[in-house]
């Protein structure tokens, strides 16, 4: 979406939308006006619009986050693990998100998972509240391989002061992708973190459940990069 003439940055205003589909689904939507052109927020800051947490889980955090969930695997068997979690799972591909959705819908028992479809940064940032979340799970991310591209990654430092923000101290944060060069600029970001502590350099696929993506990779002999690190330092978050 092309920037708005004169103006040097700026912020649409969001809302959290409940499907009229399928339970436990929602879209993060970017209101538009009577001409259907997005709305910009008020001198271009963000809105916080922060959700109660009880309401939206049917319970009390702490919570959990996938960002990026894809078709949903590490998301639905992660949770018949822990039928009682409040769990997020973000997903910008809205056939993905939709998929990972209906695939939650055939699990009522899961009654505290959600799927929400849209841009990570923006909920994490101006929906969530702070200190909310346990863990958080970041699976197979694009790697965005050119390099005029890596601005779009998820492992940069911006991000992941967005991660802390919503994290407790001590919350746990697990990472995973196939993509060597992507893996060694994610070790400089994770190293250059004073408040991440790394607690596993070689982790094992989380309780042993697989994405899809790192079935097919192993299935080619593609080499896995997995970690486990701890969120460790509270001072100066914001």
């Amino acid at each position: 979406m092309p920037l708005p003439s004169g103006l040097s940055s700026y912020e649409f205003i969001r809302e959290l939308v409940p499907s009229r589909d399928l339970p436990n689904y929602f879209h993060l939507h970017i209101l538009k006006d009577e001409k259907g052109l997005p709305l910009l927020a008020p001198e271009g800051a963000p809105q916080k619009n922060l959700l109660d947490i009880e309401a939206f889980f049917g319970q009390k955090g702490p919570i959990e986050i996938e960002i990026g969930c894809g078709k949903g695997t590490f998301l639905n068997h992660y949770c018949e693990n822990h039928p009682d979690l409040s769990f997020v799972a973000l997903e910008w591909e809205a056939e993905f998100a939709f998929y990972s959705a209906e695939r939650l819908a055939k699990r009522p028992h899961l009654k505290h998972a959600r799927v929400v479809l849209g841009d990570a940064q923006p909920f994490l940032r101006d929906f969530l509240p702070e200190s909310c979340a346990q863990a958080l799970h970041v699976y197979f991310p694009d790697p965005w391989p050119k390099k005029r591209h890596h601005k779009h990654r998820t492992m940069r430092p911006d991000f992941l002061e967005l991660m802390r923000r919503v994290a407790l101290p001590g919350a746990l944060f697990y990472f995973g992708t196939d993509h060597a060069e992507y893996n060694e600029a994610a070790q400089e970001v994770f190293a250059a973190t004073p408040w991440l502590e790394m607690l596993d350099r070689n982790a094992p696929p989380t309780e042993g459940i697989m994405t899809n993506f790192e079935i097919k990779y192993r299935a080619e002999g593609r080499p896995i990069y997995r970690y486990v690190m701890r969120i460790t330092k509270d001072e100066g978050r914001g």
